[in-house]
């Protein structure tokens, strides 16, 4: 018997790369308005890379800040800014950061009919958000989409031991409601973190298929239970799990 299901939050109940695309066109608007001698494109470019942590085996002296993500993401600014021979100081830093924060929170919302599919989901099932990232950058996303409205418990990466896929999260998810891994499904778009990790426990996997072909790559090593290509469509799911 089904009793809860766990959701990943960015691009799986929200989409976090139409946010990520307007936060970077008020980041390129500002630092061109600010700064008219930087290439903004390249910028902009490695910085969204950079957040993403895919520069840190280039900038290993950014990884001993990791545990202060605010100090982190100034010092990328300052560490890009000064490749193209351009120094800014920290409060100038703060400001560009802060540019590209306040785009993203303007565009950050859920996929469309995703609140209503938790609002029937909610009136059966115990829901729970579980979502990778630092507190930095996930609370404002929680807080722009009301997420506490919207779910029963919400489990954030950065606050924990161990991130997904670690078994210690879903772990955690489960006592939270109080089921078995059978009694429970997990959906993310992230075959490596959310398909194996659900897998690991023993829960049932949904993966949101992207579109990626780097993710198909991965499909021979990481099989999930379900395929879907909208959220909205574990709906479809439950009733083919039931069956």
């Amino acid at each position: 018997m089904l009793k809860a299901i766990f959701l990943d939050m960015d691009e799986t109940l929200c989409a976090t790369s139409v946010a990520d695309k307007q936060a970077l066109a008020t980041l390129k608007h500002y630092v061109q308005s600010q700064f008219p001698t930087l290439n903004a494109d390249v910028f902009c470019e490695r910085y969204i890379a950079g957040i993403y942590k895919k520069l840190n085996g280039e900038f290993p002296q950014l990884i001993m800040l990791l545990d202060n993500e605010l100090l982190f993401r100034q010092t990328l600014v300052q560490t890009l800014f000064s490749q193209q021979q351009i120094s800014l100081s920290f409060e100038q830093a703060k400001a560009i950061q802060a540019a590209f924060d306040e785009g993203r929170m303007a565009g950050f919302d859920f996929f469309p009919e995703v609140k209503t599919m938790l609002a029937t989901l909610r009136q059966q099932y115990k829901l729970v958000v579980i979502t990778n990232g630092p507190v930095f950058s996930q609370y404002p996303k929680l807080a722009a989409t009301e997420m506490d409205q919207h779910v029963d418990h919400i489990i954030i990466g950065g606050e924990e031991a161990e991130e997904k896929p670690a078994f210690s999260i879903f772990k955690k998810a489960l006592d939270l409601v109080g089921c078995e891994p059978s009694e429970a499904l997990h959906m993310g778009d992230s075959l490596a973190a959310d398909i194996a990790g659900a897998n690991g426990a023993g829960i049932a996997s949904v993966w949101v298929d992207t579109g990626k072909e780097s993710d198909h790559d991965k499909l021979s090593q990481i099989t999930p239970s379900y395929i879907v290509t909208q959220p909205q469509q574990l709906l479809n799911v439950i009733t083919q799990h039931f069956a």
